[in-house]
């Protein structure tokens, strides 16, 4: 299977490259081909399911899901009704039967809300005691910052925790209130900025009434600096019907508005929004000749080195699932029966193995079905296609103004969603 893209240059000229994603294999593009040999990935599905290590490269700690913002795209929303409650005692009794399930210690340990300072007492109990038993891991945590004081802020310090910020900037009313507007709330995110700028940032969610990154670029650099980081979490997602009628549904125009807005923003800068990783990822992909069957899922939840967990000792499917229902997939008490039966791998998706974007954009949310997942992929076509379209420009000086099948009837939309693209960037 593979994709002709028509490639134009300043001057009319047209191009044409080959590429297939299912192999890496691209024909047309001045990049050294060095092929590496790529373990496959186990490919999770409802009927093939998988367990989880003992020695976790990544332990996802669900604090609870309650929160003081609502977010019009939340995808914890539907959620909130199967999330567990847990008391002050229950972190005791999760750090004293860690010893009986983690055999190995984990690189990264991420706390999780909804807001996951609403769990100041359980954060001050949890990290210390896990820092001890293991030194070596990074912690991470995602706030909307409207709850950071003088204590949090030294004991982020003290624990070396990285924090990143969830703001949209002009589309921040999205998510709820504004900490920037609120003096209080602006001093300690200032102060975060200032004493942890290497370990502090923004990240925004793309979405149908905000997706321009020059708007978004010049609003965070009049409001809050020109320095600070501000990375993407991507494009929304759809996970209930209010997504689905709302922020999530991208009209065909604005499909194409929003591949123009990542194109324009990495051909001004190929590093813009943390999103140089992603094209040098493309880059690589191709130079190493990497299969499809070496990918896992984007979010990486599908890896068995990949753990998330609530304070009961539940698993679930990921931080962003409850687990009273369909997305508890085991308890940390009976290790080897956990089985992640919820999922489907991109593999068992025909939208994904027959898309030019799937090394890079790896089958979106791995359990939404149905138009949920439709609508999602339509959204993260655009959105991966942008990069692409920048990584092609990066080393050609030239626009991807097409993409054609070259083995069966022409990939849904593709073409469509080029329109008004094909004119290059001026010098």
């Amino acid at each position: 299977m593979g994709f002709e893209l028509t490639l134009e240059a300043r001057d009319g000229s047209r191009h044409h490259v080959y590429f297939d994603p299912l192999t890496s294999e691209c024909v047309g593009l001045p990049l050294r081909i060095e092929p590496r040999a790529f373990a496959p990935v186990s490919r999770v599905a409802k009927d093939k399911p998988l367990g989880k290590s003992r020695a976790p490269r990544v332990l996802k700690i669900q604090l609870g899901m309650a929160c003081n913002y609502a977010c019009a795209y939340c995808n914890q929303a539907v959620q909130i009704g199967d999330a567990t409650v847990s008391k002050l005692a229950d972190v005791e009794a999760f750090l004293a039967g860690l010893e009986d399930w983690i055999e190995g210690a984990p690189g990264r340990i991420e706390l999780w809300g909804g807001e996951p300072f609403l769990y100041w007492s359980k954060i001050k109990r949890l990290v210390p005691a896990l820092a001890g038993r293991f030194p070596g891991a990074r912690f991470s945590t995602i706030t909307n910052g409207s709850l950071l004081d003088r204590e949090k802020i030294d004991f982020i310090a003290a624990h070396d925790i990285a924090i990143t910020i969830s703001h949209d900037g002009p589309g921040q009313h999205l998510r709820g209130p504004d900490p920037l507007d609120d003096p209080e709330q602006r001093r300690w995110i200032e102060a975060l900025l200032a004493e942890r700028p290497e370990k502090t940032g923004f990240n925004a969610v793309l979405t149908r009434q905000h997706h321009d990154l020059r708007v978004l670029k010049t609003w965070f650099a009049e409001n809050v600096g020109p320095d600070i980081f501000v990375g993407l979490e991507g494009v929304v997602n759809v996970y209930d019907v209010a997504t689905a009628i709302g922020t999530g549904r991208f009209e065909p125009a604005e499909l194409n508005s929003l591949t123009r807005s990542i194109f324009e923003a990495l051909v001004e800068d190929p590093n813009a929004f943390g999103l140089g990783e992603r094209i040098n990822e493309f880059f690589a992909s191709i130079q190493r000749r990497r299969p499809i069957d070496a990918l896992g899922q984007k979010c990486g939840m599908d890896n068995p080195d990949a753990i998330a967990v609530d304070l009961l000792g539940n698993v679930m499917t990921c931080q962003n699932t409850g687990a009273k229902e369909v997305h508890k997939i085991g308890h940390i008490a009976d290790f080897d029966a956990i089985a992640l039966d919820t999922a489907t791998h991109f593999a068992f998706r025909n939208e994904c193995m027959s898309c030019p974007a799937v090394q890079l954009c790896k089958g979106s949310c791995m359990f939404l079905e149905g138009e949920f997942f439709k609508q999602s992929c339509a959204n993260e076509f655009a959105f991966n296609m942008g990069i692409m379209m920048a990584a092609v420009w990066h080393l050609t000086g030239m626009v991807v103004v097409g993409v054609e099948h070259t083995g069966r009837a022409g990939l849904d939309g593709s073409a469509a969603r080029l329109d008004g693209m094909a004119q290059a960037p001026g010098p």
